[in-house]
């Protein structure tokens, strides 16, 4: 995965933080895929509720390598950024 400046919204660099503490302790823990997915729909719920419900789709992130819904969660932020 290759190294992206913080986001300069406080909130975005909260939620990125979050995302990324949360897939290293999925991937330790060896989490199915399926509550990966569901924890992965209710930040995705939160961070839109936390926006206003303006969540705009992210453009792809092509050497992203966390498990897909963490890999997800992670362009909402870039999105914001944009």
């Amino acid at each position: 995965m290759k190294p992206h400046p913080p986001p300069r919204d406080p909130l975005a660099a909260l939620f990125r933080d979050v995302v990324l503490v949360l897939g290293g302790v999925f991937a330790v823990r060896g989490t199915d895929d399926e509550t990966v997915r569901r924890v992965a729909a209710g930040l995705e719920r939160a961070w839109r509720r936390a926006r206003g419900g303006t969540g705009r789709s992210a453009p792809p992130v092509p050497n992203l390598a966390p498990h897909p819904a963490i890999a997800a969660l992670l362009r909402l932020t870039e999105a914001e950024e944009a």
